[in-house]
């Protein structure tokens, strides 16, 4: 009995030693599972109805490029949550129309900013007002983008500005809501061979004059955010060409009375063989890339 008492001690001190290392084994596979996925980017195009809003993911940083509109608010806190945002290292508002700039009173309260950054264009909304006091009450660090800037993301990824010119729209014939729109921050993200151009809502007005000013090879592009929630004052067939997306990503709500994306655009895409995908229909899309490649995952 003596014996196979210990033969069955030394039996389960086996098995408790290959656990163990079992055990041990799937740690390590898990960390270098979130280790792989930190070292790649993410970018989520969160469903925020007939408005814009971009999250950028890289090594436990988060960049947030526009902020939705208002009634969206409680929403976009719960996305950023949900995604493990405590801190937003860097806000980029493209321009500081409500759709864009609505969010930014409840991430104040919500979240710690540590760096903001917009076209300078000013605006006489108490949005607007409210939106420059929190800069300077909270200390936040600020910089209105040119064209010619550069900023760097997490170490790797460079968001290089390619408008507003620092001269202005003053040339360009449009409605006050459309200078306002076509003084939108348009900025290429690149991270390795993989790029994804943010647009605001630039018409074409300011696309004629980026295709005049920028060379063809700084505008290429990997992923492209449509001009203007799809609207058919961007996103011209030349623009399209010029940028050559394998993808589009068009931020609507659903059923808008805007009739966004427009028909011609969708044309257009078409004749590009671009990918489109669409947040009224799509939800929120998110592109995973590792510098190289890149996956798309829709929320539906």
């Amino acid at each position: 009995m003596k014996g196979r008492a210990a033969a069955l001690r030394t039996a389960l001190a086996g098995c408790c030693l290959i656990l163990l290392a079992a055990c041990l084994l799937f740690a390590a596979g898990c960390g270098r599972g979130a280790d792989a996925e930190a070292e790649q980017l993410q970018v989520h195009f969160l469903d925020v109805g007939q408005a814009d809003a971009a999250l950028l993911q890289y090594k436990g940083q988060h960049m947030l490029i526009d902020t939705g509109d208002v009634d969206g608010r409680s929403a976009l806190v719960q996305r950023l949550k949900e995604k493990g945002v405590h801190t937003l290292d860097v806000v980029l508002i493209s321009h500081p129309h409500g759709d864009h700039l609505g969010g930014m009173a409840a991430l104040f309260d919500q979240f710690h900013i540590k760096q903001i950054y917009d076209n300078g264009q000013e605006s006489r909304t108490a949005m607007y007002k409210n939106y420059v006091k929190n800069i300077v009450r909270k200390k936040i660090s600020y910089k209105a983008l040119k064209r010619g800037d550069k900023v760097t993301f997490a170490g790797d990824v460079v968001c290089h500005v390619l408008w507003p010119a620092a001269e202005g729209a003053a040339a360009m014939t449009a409605s006050e809501s459309g200078r306002t729109n076509n003084q939108s921050v348009v900025c290429k993200i690149a991270f390795g061979s993989f790029s994804v151009l943010f647009t605001g809502d630039a018409q074409r007005e300011a696309e004629e004059q980026i295709l005049r000013h920028v060379r063809r090879n700084d505008l290429k592009a990997t992923i492209l955010k449509a001009g203007h929630h799809g609207s058919k004052t961007s996103s011209s067939p030349a623009f399209i060409e010029a940028v050559r997306p394998e993808a589009v990503v068009v931020s609507c709500g659903a059923g808008n009375s805007y009739g966004f994306p427009h028909t011609a655009v969708l044309a257009a895409l078409k004749k590009q063989k671009a990918d489109v995908y669409r947040t009224d229909r799509d939800g929120a899309i998110s592109v995973v890339s590792d510098g190289r490649g890149y996956t798309v995952i829709k929320e539906r």
